[in-house]
């Protein structure tokens, strides 16, 4: 493949990779103008984040096995319509019921976007040339929690939080035009012939009850899930507790990203010092010990905004180093049902987050220090599994 086509790949992927992110970044800033245009409190507006996990959720396990059958571009198209639509639906709602379905319909075809990415990634390239290609859609997927609020800010003053989903349906429209321009179909018509739907339902069962996966699964799900109540409330705290505007918000949920992305990149060399397993019990406890620490803070009388920003930071870089190790524990003996295990895990992560934005989106009014103590106990949940379950020595293949 030759430079320019694989750019133009790579491009292509790491778009539809961000569809699902950037409709739930790009919003953030918004929440407190939108509590106030549809009459409702914050808590009810940060329940579109439950419903849109759930739909991401569902959609997950539903496109991968749909894609092998069907062929990566026709459910491409079926979910960027999906999307599209939803996102027209969102700009048009008049209440905050409609608003937390219509989401949940954004959330189905938002989720389309990692699952064929990383499908097409597997279907077109091997040996050294998948880790390349992860490596590049992962690094166009990584700017989108640094760009997303910012952008999504931008749009709220260019209009209202409405002009947020009208450019999410015009960019769902675009990327479709642009995948069936530039992105080939990569799933071969004698594999799609061969699939068996039926024969991945049973597959799913059998990696939901392996303990090679669960463990690692769980105390990965469980540690993202403090990653998630974040998301949902903090823009609330910052902006309707401590007063920063929107564009605040953004530059402070960016820099988070950042180390976010920062730790993923010095991961590596973690794992290639202490191991995986070791990395991951390591890093778990000083996740925990970070919000406690905050939690103690706030419980104390503590209000300073800058050490509140300063631990969801440390928090938010150790979830950097957590997410990609966990992934990689519960993946690595997973052998042919790899695909398959990634998108139950994807699935289960997604369910951890909408749960999660529920308890947040119920404990609003408690603020920081309702958002703190719901990471801290996602953090401990993580520590106890850590300690209960986990294998003494890393059960990993060696490299």
């Amino acid at each position: 493949m030759n430079a320019n086509r694989q750019g133009s790949m790579v491009f292509v992927l790491g778009m539809l990779a961000a569809t699902g992110p950037m409709a739930i970044d790009m919003y953030l800033p918004s929440i407190p103008s939108m509590a106030a245009s549809l009459d409702a409190d914050e808590g009810a507006v940060q329940l579109t984040l439950m419903t849109f996990f759930v739909g991401l959720m569902l959609g997950q396990l539903a496109y991968g096995p749909l894609s092998d059958k069907f062929g990566r571009k026709p459910l491409s198209y079926l979910g960027l319509g999906i999307f599209t639509l939803g996102s027209l639906a969102c700009a048009w709602t008049e209440t905050i019921a409609q608003l937390q379905w219509l989401r949940f319909l954004q959330g189905i075809g938002g989720s389309i976007g990692m699952v064929i990415a990383f499908a097409v990634i597997k279907d077109h390239f091997s040996g050294p040339g998948v880790g390349k290609m992860m490596s590049l859609v992962l690094a166009v997927l990584g700017i989108t929690p640094v760009l997303a609020p910012l952008v999504g800010d931008f749009l709220h003053n260019l209009g209202s939080w409405r002009t947020i989903f009208w450019f999410l349906a015009a960019y769902g429209v675009v990327l479709a035009l642009m995948i069936a321009a530039l992105l080939p179909e990569t799933r071969l018509a004698a594999d799609r012939k061969a699939f068996e739907l039926g024969r991945t339902l049973h597959t799913y069962g059998r990696i939901f009850v392996d303990k090679r996966f669960m463990p690692f699964t769980l105390a990965l799900c469980t540690a993202q899930a403090g990653f998630f109540a974040y998301i949902a409330g903090s823009a609330s705290v910052f902006i309707s507790e401590h007063g920063l505007s929107p564009t605040q918000f953004s530059l402070i949920f960016g820099v988070n990203a950042i180390a976010l992305m920062a730790a993923a990149l010095i991961n590596p060399r973690l794992h290639r010092r202490i191991g995986a397993l070791a990395t991951f019990r390591r890093l778990v406890v000083a996740y925990f010990a970070v919000l406690a620490l905050l939690l103690a803070y706030l419980l104390l009388g503590g209000t300073s905004v800058a050490v509140w920003s300063v631990g969801l930071f440390l928090a938010v870089a150790s979830l950097g180093f957590l997410m990609p190790t966990g992934s990689q524990l519960a993946l690595a003996q997973q052998g042919r049902y790899a695909g398959t295990a990634s998108a139950l895990m994807g699935s289960m992560q997604f369910g951890s987050g909408a749960l999660i934005s529920g308890v947040s989106g119920a404990l609003a009014h408690y603020g920081g220090l309702g958002l703190t103590a719901i990471m801290a106990a996602c953090a401990l949940a993580s520590v106890l599994i850590c300690v209960l379950w986990f294998p003494k020595k890393a059960e990993m293949p060696a490299h």
